[in-house]
């Protein structure tokens, strides 16, 4: 069994975690996706995003129930781990190490990478430039939370303050000087509502994250404590920032040029408002804002291999559990977690450049997400059980929130199975689902 982590993080460190890893990214790219999705129905956009909060507001109030339980290494996997048994733990820990967490920090490092080459023209590289970039935002961020934490932790707390401000001066600017008639759809009934589905999936991306935090538990001070409230705190700030944001945005530049700015939407918008000069320091903070979130996601990663390592279910465990005593980190683990990040930013690679590829539909920033909340929702039903047997005692948050939770994860899973490339989704994951059993059957070491 390798050492114990210190527990070095406070209660502000969790919450920017979360808040730093959902806020980031997908509002800034995924705002255009949410629009083409609900074809420009701001007040159906902003419904999706309530949905989308309502879900890991009850999720994060849930998980908080497993939080108070136990602060052992790994997060959920201790969570599943303690309500259906160690099959389920690793299944999980599983896709979190070799899908989910690499897959994400992979893509969010591209969208960082894209950020840049807006921000620095020149930085061309040749025609693999965006690839370069995200290839050394990768190998960076992962240096960073191998070779000092301390730094990474400073990172994390300080691009979570620092992405607060574009969004908020957009979302205010917005809504104070915008044009709300520009923004009106085409009602709000329930057939408009339905048929806007597939905006589930991008707003699933635009919040995903909540549920990383738990995987440092075992290094947060007080964890039974400063965790259940950082994951209660935390959603209802990310609410609040989305929609005034996603109104702010729409007032401003419309919906119509949202979608047909995509990705760089936002960089209109800041020129509008603040001029040339304006927008450059603007995309600037965009661009923190993206690597705090992959920092965040590196983070967690990180932390996987270690987990399942320290219940030796992976070969030469006792290796890839060991705690460097300089660096205070399991350097193997992270380097595994690097290398999966690899492999998924290559498979995005391709699924931009080979056209087979490319007219599948493969999109690995949606595929572990609809995936996770399976998982989720296993994990809502084991508290549901918990309370049933006595063993947690408030109805509210031991009944009711869960059955809201696995609501909205339903939610997430309907948009997933009824996307256009949703058979992708089951195909990849059925093959890392069996990978992951054949894997625990025939390599897992046996004594464990």
């Amino acid at each position: 069994m390798g050492e114990t982590q210190e527990r070095r993080y406070g209660l502000l460190m969790a919450i920017a975690m979360i808040v730093g890893i959902v806020i980031g990214s997908g509002i800034f790219f995924k705002a255009d996706d949410i629009l083409v999705q609900t074809k420009g129905n701001v007040a159906v956009g902003c419904l999706v995003l309530v949905i989308g909060a309502l879900g890991i507001i009850f999720g994060g109030i849930t998980i908080s129930e497993w939080a108070k339980i136990t602060d052992d290494a790994g997060g959920l996997i201790s969570y599943a781990e303690k309500s259906f048994g160690h099959p389920f733990a690793f299944i999980l820990g599983w896709f979190q190490a070799i899908a989910y967490y690499p897959a994400l920090t992979a893509i969010v490092a591209f969208v960082g990478a894209n950020y840049t080459l807006s921000l620095f023209p020149q930085l061309t590289f040749g025609a693999y430039g965006i690839w370069i970039i995200s290839i050394l935002y990768l190998v960076l961020l992962y240096c960073m939370n191998i070779f000092s934490a301390r730094i990474s932790g400073y990172f994390q707390t300080s691009s979570m303050f620092i992405k607060l401000i574009p969004l908020f001066l957009i979302a205010v600017l917005g809504i104070i000087f915008g044009n709300p008639s520009s923004s009106s759809g085409d009602g709000f009934g329930l057939p408009a509502v339905m048929s806007s589905s597939g905006a589930i999936i991008s707003v699933a991306f635009s919040y995903d994250g909540w549920s990383i935090a738990p995987s440092i538990c075992h290094e947060i001070k007080n964890a039974k404590r400063n965790l259940p409230l950082a994951l209660i705190i935390s959603p209802i700030i990310i609410l609040i920032v989305y929609v005034s944001y996603f109104l702010g945005i729409s007032y401003l530049i419309g919906p119509q040029k949202i979608m047909e700015m995509g990705d760089l939407a936002f960089s209109l918008a800041a020129r509008s408002l603040f001029g040339s000069l304006g927008e450059k320091i603007m995309l600037l903070m965009v661009i923190i804002s993206v690597l705090g979130t992959a920092n965040g996601l590196a983070l967690g990663g990180t932390r996987v291999p270690y987990a399942l390592a320290l219940r030796k279910d992976l070969p030469c465990s006792e290796k890839i559990a060991e705690i460097h005593p300089k660096y205070k980190v399991s350097v193997i683990s992270s380097l595994l977690s690097l290398a999966f990040s690899g492999f998924w930013l290559f498979v995005h690679f391709l699924s931009v450049n080979v056209p087979v590829i490319k007219d599948m539909g493969i999109d690995i920033s949606s595929i572990p997400i609809v995936i996770m909340y399976i998982f989720y929702t296993i994990l809502y039903i084991g508290i549901i059980i918990r309370t049933k047997k006595g063993l947690i005692k408030n109805k509210l948050t031991g009944i009711l929130c869960p059955v809201l939770a696995i609501l909205g994860a339903a939610t997430i899973l309907y948009g997933g199975l009824t996307a256009s490339n949703a058979n992708i989704y089951l195909i990849v994951s059925f093959l890392i689902f069996v990978s992951g059993i054949l894997f625990y059957r025939y390599i897992k070491p046996k004594s464990s």
